[in-house]
């Protein structure tokens, strides 16, 4: 979308859009130019979107229900992207301390390169694309955490998906 402007998306001068819905918008567009951005990087053991997204939620071991729920998808599907992670050496499944019955998966020491590789590669991009200075980011950052603490209190939205 070279040369577009929100004013022209919305087809009104952007000052007379409700700052709200320009808050939802930009974060749309920054999100979506990310992930664009994360799909053309090349990380040294090729990754798919969804496996990217399992290596973000492992910063600690967790159960693979408690994924499938967070990420709102089914249980199968993340069993399947987990059993492409541990192909490639990068997670392992051991049984959860709390309940021997259950599995959680936990990130090897070539996962969590992985994933702090993943990490660096994000906020480098969205210093790039988002043009913000590093205050400004802090600032941001601020915000979206009060945003982010409010919505959570009434549960994790559906339709984060892997």
């Amino acid at each position: 979308m070279t040369g577009v402007t929100a004013d022209c998306i919305f087809g009104d001068d952007l000052n007379l859009i409700p700052q709200e819905l320009r808050i939802m918008f930009g974060t749309l567009v920054l999100a979506r130019a990310l992930e664009e951005q994360m799909e053309e990087f090349r990380t040294e053991v090729p990754l798919t979107k969804s496996e990217r997204h399992m290596l973000m939620n492992l910063g600690v071991p967790r159960r693979m229900g408690q994924i499938a729920e967070t990420l709102n998808t089914q249980p199968s599907t993340v069993t399947a992207v987990a059993d492409a992670l541990e192909a490639k050496g990068l997670l392992e499944r051991e049984r959860d301390p709390d309940d021997r019955r259950a599995w959680q998966l936990r990130l090897t020491e070539a996962g969590i390169s992985a994933r702090r590789n993943l990490i660096e590669v994000a906020v480098s991009k969205f210093r790039e694309i988002s043009g913000l200075s590093t205050s400004e980011i802090e600032q941001v950052a601020g915000f979206f955490d009060s945003v982010t603490e409010h919505v959570l209190k009434s549960g994790f939205p559906k339709g984060l998906t892997l």
